[in-house]
């Protein structure tokens, strides 16, 4: 068989592929063929994998992220990659809706108010970065409350992704009737929202678990949301108090 050597790493082989670093012998020039098999394959990629993993999250959650970490992977979107974009695509379809119809208006003395509808936009716009930094913090609470069901710390963080990419799915679903809705009537609108949409995580969890005994599961569930609670309060006052220091720093708010 004839001898190939590799572009990339320089190693002799023998065959389609470089055995050291994975790279194909065929390493045509860039041009149009080379942009069109590209947008095939990403298309492709994005419809196999994507597009199944989003299906399958709206359908069988739970059946589906066990078999996930019992090794059936190859038709799924990588789980942490599926948590960014569907993040991205939230912020990038929610960054226009207008949050200033429940805020105090024409109070130049409620700086606080004033500048709220800013530090919301910036959440909704940084939605993958919130997401992803409180995934493992999150998963902790997961891990600490099932934990003698046996899925390590980085199996919770598997799990909580696709829990996170399954949230993230049923927001992109309620994106349109938030640009419908009047704007003082928003908030109400979206905390009625959460419960469906954090109702599916619970879902997941008792689907996950079902070969478990239902109120012990249930009792877990309860722990776990009680932990999870904690923690999300916990960064909303880090936050707070990182937005109040931003406005005393910029000289924007001041302390007698």
């Amino acid at each position: 068989m004839h001898h190939h050597l590799c572009k990339n790493c320089d190693h002799t082989f023998e065959g389609n592929f470089c055995s050291n670093c994975g790279q194909k012998t065929n390493t045509i020039r860039l041009n149009w063929h080379f942009v069109k098999d590209e947008l095939q394959y990403t298309f492709l990629h994005i419809n196999k994998g994507f597009l199944f993993s989003v299906k399958e999250l709206l359908t069988r959650p739970g059946d589906t992220v066990r078999e996930f970490l019992e090794g059936k992977r190859v038709k799924h979107y990588k789980p942490i990659l599926l948590v960014f974009v569907l993040a991205g695509l939230n912020g990038l379809l929610s960054q226009n809706i207008d949050y200033k119809g429940f805020m105090p208006k024409n109070d130049t003395k409620n700086i606080v108010a004033n500048e709220m509808p800013k530090m919301m936009n910036w959440i909704f716009s940084h939605y993958a970065i919130i997401e992803l930094t409180l995934l493992p913090l999150f998963s902790v609470c997961s891990w600490l409350a099932f934990k003698k069901y046996g899925y390590n710390y980085i199996e919770n963080i598997i799990i909580n992704c696709f829990a996170s990419a399954q949230r993230l799915t049923f927001g992109l679903i309620t994106i349109p009737l938030m640009y419908l809705i009047d704007t003082k009537y928003l908030l109400t609108f979206s905390s009625l929202i959460s419960i469906p949409v954090y109702a599916v995580t619970i879902w997941l969890y008792l689907q996950l678990y079902k070969k478990h005994e239902l109120g012990n599961v249930i009792l877990r569930l309860l722990l776990f949301g009680f932990l999870a609670t904690v923690v999300f309060f916990g960064a909303i006052l880090i936050a707070c108090f990182i937005f109040l220091y931003y406005l005393v720093k910029t000289g924007q708010l001041e302390i007698n």
